[in-house]
């Protein structure tokens, strides 16, 4: 029987597989999703007809039903009746997962992304002119005729709407037929690995990737722990469920390298991979460790929940911050120290964030940081200083003595720090929910629930003729982009967004918050500055209120 066999799917046949149970992921994977401009580019270059590279995918054998059904989360199981897919994707998760956000049913998606369809973005294109305007948002709402979600262009909802018929000409459905063709007929290539049994799987997946850019590689190591280490992913559930409640949602790879660095003193999972591969480790000394990754890391959510209101992780920008945190809170538990170097925790995981300390190599960023907290005759506290010290050293390269301008917010909300401290901020001020009648603190929204609002709606601007008179000096782009700027943005619950919809500023504003709501949300109160003649205006006094407080936050931790 042929080990390797090449061909190729379509993109319609692949999503079709995807959304039927016939290509699962195993729970061993990244849960890790693209940001919306990174699924905006991929179904571009598929429009364009550009190489978009390939997909490898494993056909598990009768006799590993077992250990597939270990790898599958259950309540995957339970949405396809028991059934085990076909193939499992060994990689192409992101590419996959990114086509299956726009081509299925929201509905559908839920039940076969659960764990990952908060954080899936949308995609909506203005039908006149499609497909040269497609704007890529975390925000489902806010969007309405002529913008229309590129789920409904794939089911074909899209044409059941009274707007679709009167309002289009035939040119321009023709170009909305043209293009969901062109992406349903794209042919993928794809490798299909055959009579193999999964640790040799990850092998040849490891050597694949070593001939090109290996992004990380976790979940092949992860692929050779798992069969010697009985029982782990069922923990890694339970405690992943956990942390979920409390609004913390640390993927698999996360846990294992937080493992890894404690056993190991370094994060390259594959380090670990080896050592419980080769019988190094027995699975009571890993409990042991497991045991001590979980308790460093509540203690860490705990500090920065108390310490910094970070109530949730959403507006991260990246996990591995947590990284090093667990190691120190790890070893200083281990030393029985009975206080924690809580500002210097603060300081790294802020300051890390605002230096972009995480946004190349991971790996190989942790490697470096893990030798400030490792060095002989260093006492945890002593290395974590040191690492803080490292981190502030670079994040005043970025911002001049440690200080944010008002021209530093700015921006698209995905993976941006701005946005991360303004929800800080916020928190510090007491901020709640819009609306008179017992508004939520921040806090009490859950992550599914807490949507970014746009205070001068986005509906609204497209639409009012005073906002069309301050649009002309823009490129349509550049005023949309302004509109969707971090800085016309606040947190508010799903329900009081949708119950805000398109009424302009000036009124909602009155009705929905008071005068402390808006301090809070760091919303200026001179009224003139809601009308939408003043929405540059507006803007830059909000920079400057959030830029005072950020700038105090900073001072804080010095």
């Amino acid at each position: 029987m042929d080990t390797l066999i090449t061909t190729q799917r379509s993109v319609s046949s692949l999503i079709q597989d995807f959304g039927e149970g016939n290509i699962g992921i195993p729970e061993i994977q990244r849960d890790v999703v693209w940001d919306s401009e990174q699924v905006k580019g991929l179904v571009d270059s598929i429009n364009q007809g550009y190489p978009c590279g390939s997909l490898i995918l494993w056909e598990p054998r009768e006799r590993d039903a077992g250990l597939v059904r270990s790898m599958l989360r259950p309540e995957r199981l339970q949405q396809f009746q028991n059934r085990l897919p076909q193939y499992f994707l060994l990689d192409g998760q992101q590419r996959l997962t990114s086509l299956a956000s726009v081509l299925l049913e929201r509905s559908i998606l839920r039940k076969v992304l659960a764990e990952l369809e908060e954080e899936m973005p949308y995609l909506y294109g203005n039908l006149r002119r499609f497909p040269k305007e497609i704007e890529a948002t975390t925000d489902g709402g806010g969007y309405k005729f002529p913008w229309v979600s590129l789920n409904r262009l794939f089911d074909g909802s899209v044409k059941d709407d009274p707007d679709y018929k009167t309002h289009l000409s035939q040119t321009q459905r023709a170009a909305v037929d043209s293009f969901t063709q062109r992406i349903r007929d794209y042919q993928f290539p794809i490798q299909i690995v055959r009579g193999r049994d999964y640790p040799t799987v990850g092998e040849i997946f490891a050597r694949v990737n070593s001939l090109g850019t290996q992004l990380t590689g976790a979940e092949i190591h992860l692929a050779r722990i798992v069969p010697h280490w009985k029982g782990i992913t069922s923990k890694f559930r339970k405690y992943r469920h956990d942390l979920g409640q409390a609004d913390y949602d640390l993927d698999l790879t996360f846990l294992m390298r937080a493992i890894t660095v404690i056993e190991c003193g370094v994060p390259q999972i594959k380090k670990l991979a080896a050592k419980v591969s080769q019988g190094d480790l027995t699975k009571d000394h890993l409990d042991r460790t497991w045991k001590k990754v979980m308790r460093a890391t509540d203690t860490i959510i705990r500090v920065l929940q108390q310490e910094m209101g970070l109530d949730k992780m959403k507006f991260f920008t990246s996990k591995n911050v947590l990284v090093p945190l667990v190691y120190y809170a790890a070893m200083e538990k281990q030393k029985k120290s009975k206080t924690l170097a809580t500002k210097s925790i603060l300081r790294f995981f802020l300051l890390s964030q605002l230096s972009e300390h995480y946004g190349g190599a991971g790996e190989t960023v942790l490697r470096r940081d893990l030798r400030h907290l490792t060095e002989p005759d260093t006492t945890p506290r002593q290395g974590l200083e040191s690492l803080a010290d490292s981190v502030e050293r670079e994040a005043r390269q970025y911002y001049r003595g440690l200080k944010v301008k008002p021209d530093d917010i700015w921006g698209v909300p995905s993976k941006n720090v701005i946005l991360l401290m303004m929800y800080i901020v916020m928190r510090q001020q007491g901020a709640t929910d819009f609306g008179l009648d017992s508004p939520r603190c921040l806090s009490e929204i859950h992550s599914g629930e807490t949507q970014l609002h746009h205070i001068f709606p986005f509906n609204f601007m497209m639409a009012d003729k005073d906002a069309k008179r301050l649009a002309e000096s823009y490129k349509p782009s550049e005023f949309r982009s302004e509109v969707n700027d971090i800085a016309n943005l606040t947190f508010v619950s799903q329900a009081r967004n949708a119950a805000i919809g398109d009424i302009p500023p000036w009124q909602y504003l009155e009705t929905e918050t008071t005068k402390a709501t808006r301090k809070a949300h760091f919303i200026p109160e001179d009224r003139e500055l809601w009308r939408t003649e003043n929405f540059r205006e507006f803007l830059a006094e909000r920079r400057k209120l959030l830029a005072q407080a950020m700038n105090a936050l900073l001072k804080s931790l010095l």
